[in-house]
């Protein structure tokens, strides 16, 4: 089966009471137990703020391909009227969204939201209500309407009209027998359709030893200096604060002062303030009653751990999860014996009349004072909190589905005949608007902002591979990373894979992303001027890879990047090095704190993609802990990068005196180094170890391959002016690939003197064209050659000079390593490889 959760109660407002932990937990329970059952989970997209919470809570249960949003023009919450257009609107878009979906069963853990936010839930446009399975937690709105309905109009119609839809469903599963009966009773359901899956705590809910520098900051600023009363949850007229409160102050006055009354959880303003009066009033002291405000669920378990007795006086509930959460942390716990609270508690001693002051009254003396009786509700409370288990609950209702599927397998065929459901999505919709008095005022009704989350929502047969690019659009400086780029580019677009279209995209640090379209025509050799670079769309299951390095770019656009996660694509960047972290004298004073920018926007992304297994080793030390230990927690992988240069578009053309050089070179000792002039490749280093070389005679040549770059200026004179330049000296600036193959082709011995190194693609050219290799003895220079080359571990130019000398000794007897069996891979290999990583949901 195919099972859609609807999971717009863990976004509404209700995710800061038990209806959204109710979700959350749930949810993760029928992932866990789903079997080889498909469980989607489908997410309201007006609700973004709420979205990432939901994605890293399901990290590592479920994959992130299998968490969906859809999207709406907001807002649409049903308390306003003006929104009645937009929410119609939106009511249609959600349904039309998971039809597409094709679910054999839509679960619905709460019908009653959207009064106050921008959650909507309607059973019928697109699927019956045959398909919809709904959580129902209880009748109390309409069994106490003089409290919950009568006094706001808006709400009581807000509620009968989803109580109509709720009565659509196939199947209610009740959270207690209670609320079950209370389905029955008041909404008139039948009781063969429903069944009672109880309900559950969070695992964060134990008994637990506490820290006690956690204990005493907690405790400090609540005030808390005796042992407790606790009381925890919502602060409605039936949870019946006001009877607890003077229950407590009908205590014996020496119990008083021996326990204060802690009323736990946040609470609006006028509640409070009725609350602190009602103590007042009572002739209770400020320090008698402590109202805790919001807490998180860290310190809720604190409390509920080091509680001398939980009580929970509530006149009506759907479940209790309170004292369920109190009971599980191992502490004594006194309640209600009304509606679904002797379920949970599961002990009538235990239980009081909440109607009656006294009664609470006299169960707190009790359990204050008979130390058999306390002892009793510790032991039980563990006992009885170890019955109740979300993943029994998701079990039930699995095998609920499981059989309501098996009834009606003969069903399924009706629908290959229906509507294509886009087709009729589209058309009420455009219905719904026309036929409105809003529908010709595009004042009152943003149609573009309608037509944009359509778009969005309808998706696209096709996924997108977004390969961000926008270095290389901007400007080819023929660098490392840019002939790398140039050559995934070409790989991929040469051979997209299944399901997927290849879309360079780029951005500037003033304009969001767009198609890369003209560029891409160029660089494929077609006409630049038929493509039009519009700015991107993106849908759930796009891949975006930010395969260029423009540090600038990336900063700007973060949060874009955070909104493609949350929207479901898959962001990775790749990452070259860390050696302006690592090797800071290097580089630019700005360089440190521009890539420490860069790497905190790419660490907060899905997955890093590392180019040596050396870079991905070094990666964690340099990312926040946090990125690292979260629930979505950043994926670090690697890949090699490939080297031939005719699959890298390589650059043709020699200069004037190619010619008479490379004659000149035909039969000498040439040493060559292929890289940038800067600080860390080691360049001023071999010029003094070749210049001792030169003093003692030799004849060997130093032929230097690569532009200037930052920090040797004074390394760029002295080449120049070297009284060996243009005899054993040579730089050769900015030349063509074309031109580098032959001065690789006429060498003997390359040279890779780097202080640190990504990968080090020279190493796998120079083994392609056959020719020795001396490498600075670094790790990644390791992993790329192995034992195929000769590694030095100089501190100094003098003992460079003497392994040089070394070397070239071996050579001429023919004891020098050659890397003719090193392994290496071709650009198509590479691009391969590291497409394989990029369609593989991150871990």
């Amino acid at each position: 089966m195919r099972i859609v959760l609807d999971m717009q109660p863990a976004q509404s407002h209700s995710r800061f009471r038990g209806i959204g932990r109710h979700t959350i937990d749930l949810a993760k329970a029928i992932v866990r137990n789903r079997k080889e059952h498909e469980i989607l989970l489908v997410l309201n997209g007006m609700m973004p703020e709420t979205v990432p919470f939901i994605r890293d809570s399901f990290a590592g249960l479920l994959p992130q391909r299998q968490i969906l949003v859809w999207k709406a023009a907001a807002p649409v919450k049903a308390s306003n009227s003006a929104n009645q257009l937009r929410r119609k609107v939106a009511q249609y878009t959600r349904e039309a969204f998971i039809q597409q979906l094709e679910p054999d069963f839509i679960y619905v853990f709460s019908m009653f939201e959207g009064h106050e936010d921008d959650a909507v839930q309607t059973i019928g446009t697109f699927f019956d209500g045959q398909r919809v399975v709904v959580s129902f937690h209880d009748a109390i709105p309409l069994i106490q309407s003089d409290i919950y309905l009568e006094p706001d109009r808006s709400y009581k119609h807000f509620y009968m009209e989803q109580l109509a839809e709720t009565r659509k469903a196939c199947l209610l599963m009740a959270i207690s027998e209670s609320a079950m009966q209370e389905a029955v009773d008041y909404f008139q359901y039948p009781k063969d359709r429903i069944l009672n899956i109880s309900s559950a705590v969070a695992d964060i809910f134990k008994k637990k030893d506490i820290a006690p520098e956690d204990e005493k900051t907690l405790f400090r600023r609540l005030a808390i200096h005796r042992p407790y009363i606790l009381y925890s949850g919502a602060s409605d007229e039936r949870k019946n604060h006001l009877g607890l409160i003077e229950a407590y102050a009908r205590l014996p006055a020496h119990l008083r002062e021996d326990y204060h009354l802690v009323l736990a959880g946040g609470m609006p303003e006028i509640h409070r303030n009725r609350f602190e009066e009602h103590v007042k009033k009572l002739g209770l002291g400020a320090d008698e009653v402590i109202f805790t405000g919001r807490l998180t669920d860290d310190e809720f378990v604190l409390l509920y751990n080091r509680c001398h007795l939980y009580v929970f006086p509530s006149l009506h509930e759907g479940f209790g999860l309170p004292v369920l959460e109190a009971m599980s942390c191992g502490a004594a716990a006194i309640g209600s014996n009304t509606t679904s609270i002797p379920e949970v508690i599961g002990w009538e001693r235990a239980l009081f009349d909440p109607h009656s002051v006294d009664a609470i009254c006299h169960k707190m003396q009790e359990a204050l004072t008979d130390a058999d009786f306390y002892r009793a509700l510790k032991q039980r409370a563990l006992e009885r909190a170890f019955l109740f288990s979300w993943d029994k609950s998701a079990c039930r209702i699995i095998a609920a589905l499981e059989q309501e599927q098996a009834s009606r397998a003969a069903d399924r065929a009706q629908a290959s005949n229906a509507e294509a459901p886009q087709s009729r999505w589209v058309r009420q919709i455009a219905q719904q608007v026309a036929s409105s008095a809003q529908g010709s005022d595009p004042a009152c009704f943003n149609l573009a902002a309608t037509a944009q989350t359509l778009a969005y929502n309808a998706g696209a047969e096709t996924r997108q591979l977004l390969l961000d690019i926008s270095e290389l659009v901007q400007k080819d400086a023929r660098t490392g990373i840019q002939r790398v780029v140039r050559s995934i580019l070409r790989e991929w677009l040469q051979n997209p894979p299944a399901g997927y279209q290849i879309e360079p995209v780029y951005a500037t640090a003033s304009q969001g992303y767009r198609y890369a379209r003209q560029y891409t025509a160029a660089f494929q050799g077609h006409d630049a001027s038929q493509g039009q670079d519009d700015p991107i769309d993106w849908a759930h299951g796009d891949i975006f890879f930010a395969l260029d390095f423009q540090p600038e770019v990336t900063v700007v656009h973060q949060q874009f990047y955070q909104q493609l996660r949350d929207d479901g694509v898959i962001v990775n960047f790749l990452l070259y090095d860390l050696l302006s972290l690592q090797m800071p004298h290097y580089f630019a004073p700005e360089a440190e704190d521009n890539f420490g920018r860069w790497l905190e926007v790419a660490a907060a992304a899905d997955r890093l993609v590392c180019i040596s297994q050396a870079v991905a080793a070094d990666a964690p030390e340099w990312i926040a802990p946090s990125r690292l230990s979260s629930p979505r927690a950043l994926d670090i992988a690697w890949f090699h990068l490939g080297a031939d240069v005719a699959s890298s578009s390589p650059s043709t053309g020699l200069p004037d005196d190619a010619h008479r050089l490379l004659a000149t070179l035909q039969g000498q000792t040439n040493f060559l180094m292929v890289s940038t002039l800067e600080p860390r490749k080691g360049h001023a280093q071999v010029l003094k170890a070749f210049e001792q070389l030169w003093r003692e005679g030799s004849d060997a040549n130093l032929i230097l391959v690569g532009k200037q770059g930052w920090m040797v200026d004074g390394l760029v004179r002295r080449i120049r002016a070297h009284a060996q330049f243009g005899k054993h000296l040579h730089w050769l600036e900015g030349i063509s690939d074309e031109y580098l193959q032959k001065i690789y082709a006429c060498s003997t011995c390359l040279i890779a003197a780097s202080y640190g190194e990504g990968f080090g693609l020279p190493l796998i050219e120079a083994a392609q064209h056959r020719i020795a290799i001396m490498a600075r003895d670094i790790p990644v220079f390791r992993e790329i050659a192995g034992e195929h080359v000769s590694y030095f571990d100089a501190a100094d130019a003098r003992t460079l000079a003497a392994a040089l000398q070394q070397w070239m000794g071996q050579y001429q007897e023919g004891k020098a390593p050659l890397p003719d069996a090193m392994p290496w891979l071709s650009w198509q290999q590479s691009a391969r490889d590291l497409l394989t990583i990029i369609l593989t949901d991150p871990r």
